[in-house]
């Protein structure tokens, strides 16, 4: 297998964009950020479409994009730049977190997001979380308080999954939405996500019961398909707001048979989501690594891109492409054949 990847690994070397070139020294054979090398490929990255199309997005005092949470919000951008290989103590980066941390800036700019502060006033992770997780990308302090208050939360989230023997028992079945009960813990992608990228928390007796949390949120939500929606108090306005739900359908292990029906589904962007929540599973919550050989083994034998309908491609390369141009005829399978790499280097 080892020797497969490596045969990949050839093909985007020769092939693939600055990003992608950078992003395989750098993740997968360890080349040192620090040498000439890299140093001269990290220049020629900063200098691709895309990443240019996101600095080009940054006010004068630091914020980028419009809003706190969205397509065309700092965190999408942030997000879409280390994505990209930007370094996050570049200094435009460092200048956009100057922002999001200054309230006299922030508040010149949307730095929340609809139901965000009734998702807050429930300790279930709104605007403070959106910030949390960006904080947690570029792998600050985590004694700064809106980061040490939502890791907090984030744990108390997960752990609480063991308490619960159905999902009737944190959330409720309404006229038209399921929605959690009030004050009920259960955790979502932000509570996951943040976990995963932080540090501090770990300890083993922490570890062994995230882990066990996990498995039985699994057990709990691998075949629930109901959206559960989060209800607003009176005093923010009602209604319902979506939180960030964990995308539990993603720990399943997934046969041949199982690609083909994503592959294939009628929401062309089915396939781009799904590879994106695999590709993003914490060590701490895998549950089987059969996805991650089967996808490896399509790659082995060149199968996988030529599987994927026209439509599923292009809603991919709007999900993960990291290729500037998609008219370059590698381009395409560069883009897939490196995100499935990614998904499964550290695995198989």
């Amino acid at each position: 297998m080892t020797k497969t990847l490596n045969n990949q690994i050839d093909f985007l070397l020769e092939n693939a964009c600055p990003v992608i070139r950078y992003l395989i020294h750098r993740d997968f054979l360890k080349t040192p950020e620090s040498s000439s090398f890299m140093q001269g490929m990290y220049e020629e990255l900063l200098q691709q479409k895309n990443v240019q199309d996101h600095f080009d997005a940054q006010h004068p005092d630091g914020w980028i994009g419009y809003e706190l949470h969205g397509n065309d919000s700092i965190e999408a951008h942030i997000n879409s730049l280390l994505n990209l290989g930007v370094r996050p103590d570049d200094e435009r980066i460092q200048k956009a977190i100057h922002a999001l941390m200054t309230p006299d800036i922030s508040s010149q700019h949307k730095n929340t997001f609809k139901g965000g502060e009734a998702l807050d006033a429930e300790d279930r992770g709104g605007n403070k979380a959106i910030i949390a997780n960006i904080l947690s990308w570029v792998k600050y302090s985590e004694d700064e308080p809106v980061l040490a208050e939502q890791i907090k939360f984030a744990y108390e989230h997960l752990s609480a999954v063991l308490q619960y023997n159905s999902v009737d028992d944190f959330s409720v079945r309404g006229k038209s939405e399921r929605y959690y009960k009030p004050k009920a813990r259960f955790p979502g992608s932000n509570h996951i996500g943040l976990l995963n990228s932080t540090q501090g928390w770990r300890s083993n007796e922490k570890m062994n019961i995230v882990k066990a949390a996990v498995k039985h949120g699994y057990e709990l939500m691998k075949d629930f398909d109901e959206y559960i929606t989060f209800k607003k108090p009176k005093e923010y306005g009602g209604g319902f707001v979506g939180p960030f739900n964990f995308n539990w359908q993603s720990l399943k292990p997934i046969d041949e048979t199982g690609l083909h029906r994503i592959l294939n589904s009628p929401y062309r962007f089915q396939f781009g989501f799904w590879l994106r929540s695999v590709s993003e599973v914490p060590d701490f919550a895998r549950q089987s690594t059969k996805t991650y050989e089967l996808l490896a083994n399509l790659i082995d034998e060149d199968k996988l891109f030529e599987m994927i309908p026209h439509g599923a491609l292009d809603a991919f390369k709007s999900i993960s492409g990291r290729e500037p141009n998609w008219r370059k005829k590698s381009a395409a399978k560069c883009d897939v054949t490196f995100a499935v790499l990614r998904a499964c280097w550290n695995v198989v």
